[in-house]
């Protein structure tokens, strides 16, 4: 529920401004009689709106107004739920406040210096997150009670999506490989050329033989992971140089190969396992299909309650650039002039 929190909040929660002096705000909205200014929009949007502040011309004033109508969405759909969530009674104790403050912390790796840190480039207070943490509590728990009982995902609907969706459960093809690596230089003159490969052509016949082949790399190799048995670990495509990827991915389990003549010298290599290259089983994928589905359900669900809410709440739109949302929302975009208040310090 948390692994995502602190992203959604560092995004989400709304900075407290540090502009010096006096700073003149506008009324962007009226929402059942309460009012939203456009300085707690650009709050919303933090670093977001300022770099896009910094730009000049058409297309970014387009983004800035995007960017407003979206933190005007989100600030709408809380004050909203938390509308609700007053009249059902869901109250959050503060004891589950900061049991989900330890899960963010857990699931992100932040000790309190951590998080401090992570708020304060964000411009927020504990008491900020706090206050976002329980209004998103309160949030899911309103979710629990208005739509979670919508929701069904049958095992029908997991092993139909499965089907459809293969190519995303396909996991690319890898194989483990060893190898035995004599180096040459490239200017090196033909006779040590043929030295060296003699000396390669000595090693596969061993392993051929029947001498363990990660034994022979350990005397013999020159490469890095000589010392643990030409060991390379599991490879992609695109890992390792062309002529020695294309060998490998041709192989079979257990194969050896012959002696490969490649750009920095002479190699030998083994292919212990294979993996990848199908779709995984649907066992495997069973849970994190019903995941999906059931959070696109909770979304979908979720989206026609905030309309539903929408259409009974009184949404004033005092700035032209909102006006668009408000319209949307099912509200009757307002004609009177923006309203100015003043901020002090």
């Amino acid at each position: 529920m948390t692994s995502l929190l602190l992203a959604a909040f560092l995004a989400a929660a709304p900075a407290a401004s540090t502009a010096p002096g006096r700073v003149i705000d506008r009324v962007a909205a009226v929402v059942n009689g309460e009012v939203v200014t456009l300085g707690e929009l650009i709050d919303r949007l933090g670093p977001q709106y300022r770099e896009l502040e910094k730009e000049t011309g058409p297309e970014a004033e387009k983004e800035r107004t995007r960017a407003l109508r979206l933190a005007f969405d989100r600030v709408v759909s809380e004050r909203l739920f938390d509308a609700q969530a007053t009249a059902l009674q869901l109250e959050v104790t503060d004891a589950e406040v900061d049991g989900a403050i330890a899960d963010i912390k857990t699931r992100n790796k932040l000790d309190e210096a951590g998080l401090d840190r992570a708020l304060a480039e964000q411009g927020l207070s504990r008491d900020a997150f706090r206050k976002a943490v329980k209004r998103d509590l309160e949030s899911m728990r309103l979710m629990q009670v208005k739509v979670r009982s919508k929701v069904k995902v049958t095992d029908e609907d997991l092993q139909a999506y499965y089907q459809s969706h293969l190519a995303q459960f396909t996991a690319g093809e890898e194989v483990r490989v060893r190898h035995i690596f004599l180096a040459l230089d490239p200017a090196a003159p033909k006779s040590e050329e043929g030295k060296v490969e003699a000396r390669a052509e000595a090693a596969l016949k061993r392993v051929r033989g029947g001498a363990d082949f990660a034994q022979v790399a350990r005397e013999v190799s020159q490469g890095p992971s000589a010392a643990e048995g030409g060991e390379l670990g599991w490879l992609k495509r695109g890992m390792v140089q062309p002529d020695l990827e294309k060998a490998a991915f041709r192989m079979k389990k257990g194969e050896i190969s012959p002696v490969l003549r490649t750009q920095l010298g002479f190699q030998i290599i083994q292919v212990e396992d294979l993996r990848g290259g199908g779709p995984r089983p649907f066992a495997d994928v069973k849970e994190e299909i019903r995941d999906r589905l059931t959070n696109e359900q909770l979304e979908s669900y979720r989206n026609q309650y905030v309309s539903e809410l929408r259409k009974d709440a009184i949404i004033e739109v005092k700035m032209p650039e909102l006006a668009d949302l408000g319209s949307a929302a099912g509200q009757a975009p307002a004609t009177a002039p923006a309203s100015a208040v003043e901020k002090k310090p």
